[in-house]
């Protein structure tokens, strides 16, 4: 058997127990003031206690509402209801972190003086932020979410601190973004407005050289060169030359009026897809969109979570135990060092090596065990006294060479019989001797602890718990983020909303005899919902869902309710999210709407006063009846005053129309895509879908789940038999030290 040894061999690994009972008033004094002290520190006297309330988010996807509002959306990744990916994740924690949130925390809560930092120290602000750092923390959940965590010592506190900083996310990441944005449109603008300017004039310009008589160049020059082909076959020397000073004015102004015209077309084009740019930008710079989806708002916390008394009272209490006996073991250790030094070596009682000794001598002559260490374990002073017989030289002489030895073999002689007892009481055979010789007793205790645990574990005394599961996939949902939809279920599944509901639906309190008045009722509560009620994933990638209770209709049901209201919740946050843009396609529709009115207030105005109706159109017939091309008798009865009248009407307000109608048909455009997106968005909003696959439905278990009787009676018989075996362990050891310290 191996063997741990003092420098003088005397201490070994079995008699560890009798080490610590000869010591055992040093350690239980040292050990009892080391938990009365940690009893008495970890107080509320000298630690201050220290309340913790979470809040649990996810990020969204889209940074641009316009882009995520006003434009065709080809990525799924700016969809408005895309929960955020790993990058977002980590904008959320560096912005949650940033200096922006901090100081307005400290600003609101007054921190300096909450915190007891004087305004006159030194480090105050670095000590400030320290302390914030330390009772406020982010991390990034393992299904992608973001827990922000405070600790204040006070509980209210630290809750509407923790919703505080949630809250100043949106703001601080808007106030970021607008800062942008705003830029943006002001550039955006600009650009906008100069393009519009250039238009305008070129529009004027044309305006100008409708004036003088080109209106439609490519059909003023077709009917001009037909009627003038007409009036030289006819020989009408006048129609001629009147032909040909029109033609001449479109000469001089038709190269100059197609280009303009062309130009325009082309700015126009450029125009509306600046004003769209421009109204994105508007509205990223104007409008606001949440930019988180909040999972779990913090609540007040009932019981501290700093300190751990219980923890601090252990660790103290264990430390000082073993810090004692390292004390002991080295002061022991020092003390044998130096009595050791002190005694003169055996061979010293012999003065001469081949000196036979005195007939006195060899009748008393006997190796004496050494007793250098008072009180140690397995030492014991005992004398050999030699036969009463002649005792010849040979024999005195191996006396002699034996007794000459060191004291250190004088001392194994007799730990030697001492460790061959105990390996002999320590071995397997012995082992069974041991069980054998206390059968009787053995039988009887094990019987004693079969009755009572097979009694105690009845439904008398451990009310009978059955068990409900429920298994089911997430469906109808896009995965918000780089984690499955099923590690994202668990977390919905979690949401303190829906353990709220359950508690209240089932009224769990009274179920499970919680006290509402109970200081710590919330706390209590929770902690009975965490073990009777446990949601996991599978290993296919699907949820469980697990419910204990006394009454096995009472599980099945509480599995059942609480799909029920993971489909409510998904489907409430789905709504709240598409009511948000449904609201704001009204808006921009109703927008539109007003830009249509007013467009067509100036056509109509222009239609009633002026008689524009179609530019093409009476364009093409103007010139007809103004140069008289019309064909057959028509040709006389012309309404030449009628002509020149919508002649300058049209040289006149002709490019206004153009514009107006123009922009009349860009606004329909623009409003039958926004009442499109509008109406998807109306139907995801109206949409009453199912969010989970249900593979196994839950159902009344007919057999109680636990406890589980058998294994409560074998843990016992167990148990019981091991302890039985270490106490006759330690009466056997007890009477064997007390049969060594006897004398041989």
């Amino acid at each position: 058997m191996s063997q741990n040894k003092h420098p003088d061999g005397g201490f070994s690994s079995l008699n560890l127990l009798a080490y610590l009972y000869k010591w055992r008033r040093p350690i239980l004094i040292m050990t009892g003031v080391a938990f009365v002290l940690s009893v008495l520190f970890s107080c509320p006297l000298f630690i201050t206690p220290k309340f913790s309330s979470s809040v649990i988010l996810f990020p969204t996807s889209s940074n641009s509402i316009s882009k995520a509002l006003l434009t065709e959306r080809v990525d799924s990744k700016q969809d408005i209801l895309q929960f955020g990916e790993d990058e977002q994740v980590e904008q959320m924690l560096q912005i949650l972190a940033s200096n922006r949130i901090r100081d307005r925390i400290i600003e609101k809560y007054d921190l300096l003086s909450h915190y007891r930092i004087k305004p006159t120290e030194k480090y105050r602000h670095t000590k400030l932020i320290k302390e914030y750092e330390s009772n406020i923390k982010f991390r990034r959940t393992e299904y992608m979410g973001v827990l922000i965590r405070v600790m204040d010592h006070d509980a209210d506190t630290a809750a509407l601190i923790a919703n505080d900083i949630a809250e100043l996310l949106d703001s601080t990441k808007s106030e970021m973004q607008h800062a942008r944005a705003r830029r943006a449109l002001q550039i955006v603008e600009e650009e906008y407005y100069q393009l519009r300017d250039e238009v305008q004039r070129m529009e004027d310009s044309l305006t100008i050289l409708r004036h003088f008589g080109v209106h439609d160049y490519e059909t003023q020059a077709e009917m001009i060169n037909q009627q003038l082909a007409i009036e030289i076959a006819k020989g009408n020397n006048s129609g001629v030359k009147a032909l040909e000073k029109k033609l001449e004015i479109l000469a001089t102004y038709g190269g100059p009026y197609v280009s303009l015209r062309d130009q325009l077309e082309h700015e126009k084009k450029q125009l509306s897809h600046i004003k769209a740019k421009y109204e994105e930008a508007k509205v990223d710079a104007e409008q606001v969109l949440p930019q988180k989806f909040v999972v779990s708002r913090a609540f007040r916390a009932e019981k501290k979570s700093y300190p751990v008394r219980w923890l601090i009272v252990l660790v103290t209490t264990l430390g000082a135990f073993f810090l004692t006996i390292l004390v002991i073991l080295i002061v022991d250790n020092v003390g044998q060092l130096r009595e050791e030094k002190k005694k003169p070596g055996a061979n010293r009682r012999y003065k001469k090596k081949n000196q036979p000794p005195s007939n006195d001598r060899q009748k008393e002559l006997m190796p004496l065990a050494s007793n250098d260490e008072e009180g140690s374990v397995g030492r014991s002073a005992f004398r050999v006294k030699e036969p009463t017989k002649k005792i010849t030289v040979e024999h005195v002489e191996s006396l002699r060479i034996k007794a000459g030895g060191a004291k250190e073999q004088r001392s194994r002689l007799v730990l030697s019989k001492s460790q061959k007892n105990m390996e002999n009481y320590f071995s397997n055979l012995n082992l069974l001797k041991l069980i054998n010789k206390w059968k009787f007793h053995l039988l009887i205790i094990l019987f004693l602890a079969l009755v009572g645990s097979a009694f105690l574990s009845g439904p008398r005394f451990v009310k009978p718990r059955f068990k409900s599961v429920a298994i089911v996939y997430p469906s109808n949902i896009a995965p918000y983020s780089d984690e499955s939809e099923t590690e994202q279920m668990l977390q919905w599944f979690g949401s303190q909303d829906i353990k709220d509901r359950i508690v209240e639906i089932f009224d769990l309190g009274k179920h499970w005899g919680i006290d509402k008045n109970y200081k710590h009722y919330y706390s209590t509560m929770m902690y009975e919902y965490g073990r009777n009620i446990k949601i996991s994933k599978t290993m296919y990638e699907s949820v469980a869902i697990e419910v204990t209770d006394y009454d096995a209709q009472r599980a099945c049901d509480i599995a059942n309710e609480l799909i029920k209201l993971y489909n409510q919740k998904i489907r409430k946050i789905h709504r709240a999210k598409y009511r948000e843009v449904v609201d704001a396609y009204e808006r921009m529709m109703a927008w539109k709407m007003t830009e249509i009115d007013s467009v067509e207030s100036v056509l109509y105005d222009i239609r009633t006063t002026y008689g524009i109706v179609d530019y093409g159109t009476q364009s093409h017939e103007m010139a007809r009846g103004f140069l008289r091309t019309v064909d057959g008798a028509g040709n006389a009865r012309i309404n030449t005053q009628e002509v020149n009248k919508l002649k300058n009407n049209m040289e006149l307000h002709g490019g206004e129309f153009v514009i107006a109608n123009t922009r009349l048909y860009k606004l329909m455009e623009e409003y039958n895509l926004i009442s499109r997106e509008y109406d998807i968005a109306k139907k995801e909003l109206d949409k009453e879908f199912s969010y989970t696959n249900v593979v196994s439905y839950p159902y009344p278990a007919d057999k109680k789940s636990s406890p589980v009787r058998w294994l409560i009676v074998l843990v016992t018989l167990v148990a019981t038999f091991l302890v039985s075996m270490f106490v006759i362990s330690l009466v056997e050891n007890h009477k064997l030290r007390e049969e060594l310290k006897k004398p041989v």
